[in-house]
């Protein structure tokens, strides 16, 4: 090692050799598919009409409840306190890779285009989560809360003109 001058510095605990290795990844539990599946199903049972919405709309309601902080956006949203065109969503690729493989799964078909519906399947398995009292405790309680009110008209005001 050198210093501005270009003289030598000996730090004896540098001369050492360096050692890679791969580690794994730790993926946060929220963007792991099997979590973003449940949480898919249980948007789709609970907060779309029919089990059917828009994948903007899906991504909107898949952001809304991930953080304290989006879930205080889409409630002032909601509730007309804060501007919906205001809001920053963040589009999740994590959300498209749950689709695909709820769809493998059979949970969830494509429907007209955009539109993603949740099969017989999907809406057992969104019963069956219901049903667990540990299994998304703040995301069900949220669910609850804001229901059907996150409507294709609401996401049409945040994104004009997708359609």
């Amino acid at each position: 090692m050198s210093d501005k001058e270009g003289t030598q510095i000996d730090i004896p605990e540098l001369k050492t050799e360096f050692l890679f290795r791969r580690r794994p990844v730790a993926i946060p539990g929220d963007l792991r598919p099997g979590w973003r599946i449940g949480l898919l199903v249980l948007l789709l049972n609970n907060c779309c009409r029919a089990g059917r919405t828009s994948l903007t709309r899906l991504h909107v309601l898949s952001w809304g409840i991930r953080t304290n902080e989006s879930r205080r956006a889409l409630r002032a949203a909601l509730s007309r306190t804060f501007s919906p065109s205001s809001l920053v969503v963040r589009f999740e690729p994590f959300l498209n890779r749950a689709v695909d493989f709820a769809i493998g799964e059979g949970l969830v078909r494509r429907s007209g285009g955009n539109k993603i519906e949740l099969t017989p399947n999907g809406r057992k398995l969104a019963e069956e989560l219901a049903s667990i009292e540990t299994a998304y405790v703040v995301e069900r309680q949220f669910i609850e809360e804001i229901q059907l009110n996150v409507t294709e008209a609401l996401v049409n005001h945040m994104f004009p003109g997708r359609d």
